[in-house]
């Protein structure tokens, strides 16, 4: 049986499952690729661009605001934040703007694809920046945010994040 996706009562673990479905997502551009090379836009590609999209459009965006409203100046705020990793959080609220002005190009074609027209996906770049992303995140700054957000701190940003979603 699969586990249980964390709750809000763990923002640290639903973030690193977002981390998964996005490398998920990642996975399946790179073979949508292939699949509209032999196949064209059929019935397959239409429904995997519009299940793309439909994460894109919604869980991405609420992520990055997670991170940036939130967690990053949670860890910026601790007096035992190291200073080096300062521009390692910049660096990544940075990317995420780079990630969203590739997605607006790949938006583009994944819409034109879920209608079934044909279309060129510019995924490499989103998906090697994506994956580059992901790794800091994973390696440094959730390892850092284990550490030096207690209880408290966690609980809010758990509190905070599901608020977002209305949820």
């Amino acid at each position: 049986m699969p586990k249980p996706a964390p709750g809000f009562d763990d923002p640290l673990g639903l973030l690193r499952a977002c981390h998964e479905r996005i490398l998920g997502h990642c996975d399946t551009l790179e073979r949508l690729v292939s699949h509209l090379r032999r196949h064209g836009a059929d019935q397959d590609a239409q429904l995997a661009a519009a299940r793309i999209l439909r994460y894109f459009q919604v869980g991405a965006p609420l992520h990055h605001e997670d991170e940036e409203r939130d967690l990053f100046p949670a860890l910026r705020a601790h007096s035992g934040f190291p200073a080096f990793q300062r521009a390692v959080l910049e660096n990544l609220v940075v990317q995420h703007r780079e990630l969203d002005t590739l997605w607006v190009q790949l938006e583009a074609a994944l819409q034109a694809i879920s209608r079934g027209a044909p279309a060129d996906l510019p995924v490499q770049p989103f998906v090697a920046l994506t994956r580059a992303h992901i790794a800091v995140e994973e390696q440094e700054i959730f390892p850092l945010a284990e550490r030096y957000l207690d209880a408290a701190a966690l609980g809010v940003l758990g509190r905070v994040m599901q608020a977002r979603r209305q949820i």
